[in-house]
């Protein structure tokens, strides 16, 4: 399927990846809950022909909105940052950035989202213009069912565009992390044991853009990923997720490829 203008899978796209959407809309002059009544119809669809198991947006909250949140938000994870000795700041290609912000890609997927966004700016906004004149010459805009589905076409267009700028602008390439392989960081390859099954479960750690449950790709900004970061092989951890808390043990931690 399509999310935003990118081909992934359709497990791809949970709960939280649809909040970091709509968080990077509470910057710019659409407010996110404009986007909850399409968002909802398009997963409601998805789910009635079963191409996935569940209906992430029951599962979605709104973002605070206004400068008072945004300061609050970043309060906080300064301070928490301080409290632990962590660093509030981390180098990425056009400078720094503070680390809740940092979108940790590969050097591939780094080349991959600045083609999408030449293509998005250029290609898409043309053919997406020449949808809304089509639209316009069919007269009445009050009625125009053509108008209406070009203008929110836009509307999307234009939130990935925003969301992409964004993300370009505090890329932090996985490949020049300084990470001892020891420690779980973006881009570890981790073996975990359910401590109540004894099942046996390997992920990557990986940035959102490049999230694929089906390759075991998991981001750090996901339950999983959030349990994992900063452990080592030998600790036990707990996943708390919608369904419940389920702990595993860390079996081995290598750096990734």
């Amino acid at each position: 399927m399509t999310w935003l203008g990118v081909s992934v899978t359709v497990e791809a796209v949970q709960a939280y990846k649809i909040e970091e959407f709509l968080a990077q809309q509470v910057k710019t002059s659409v407010s996110p809950r404009a986007y909850l009544a399409p968002l909802k119809t398009f997963f409601a669809y998805v789910l009635e022909q079963r191409l996935i198991p569940s209906d992430p947006m029951k599962n979605v909250r709104l973002p605070r909105t206004g400068v008072a949140a945004v300061k609050k938000s970043a309060a906080a994870a300064a301070a928490a940052a301080a409290a632990t000795g962590s660093p509030t700041h981390v180098a990425t290609t056009s400078g720094t950035s503070r680390i809740e912000d940092v979108e940790y890609v590969s050097r591939a997927r780094h080349e991959e989202m600045k083609k999408e966004l030449d293509r998005l700016q250029v290609d898409e906004r043309q053919r997406i213009s020449a949808l809304l004149e089509e639209a316009i010459k069919d007269g009445d805009l009050s009625e125009n069912a053509g108008y209406e589905d070009a203008k929110m076409r836009q509307g999307l267009l234009e939130a990935r565009i925003r969301e992409l700028e964004s993300k370009l602008r505090h890329v932090a390439l996985i490949e020049d992390q300084d990470n001892d392989g020891a420690t779980i960081g973006v881009g570890s390859r981790v073996k975990l044991r359910e401590i109540a099954t004894d099942d046996e479960v390997e992920y990557q750690v990986v940035g959102p853009e490049e999230t694929d449950p089906r390759l075991g790709k998991i981001s750090h900004r996901s339950p999983v990923g959030k349990a994992l970061i900063g452990k080592t092989a030998g600790e036990e951890t707990d996943v708390v997720t919608p369904g419940g808390t389920t702990r595993y043990l860390i079996v081995s931690v290598e750096r990734g490829a």
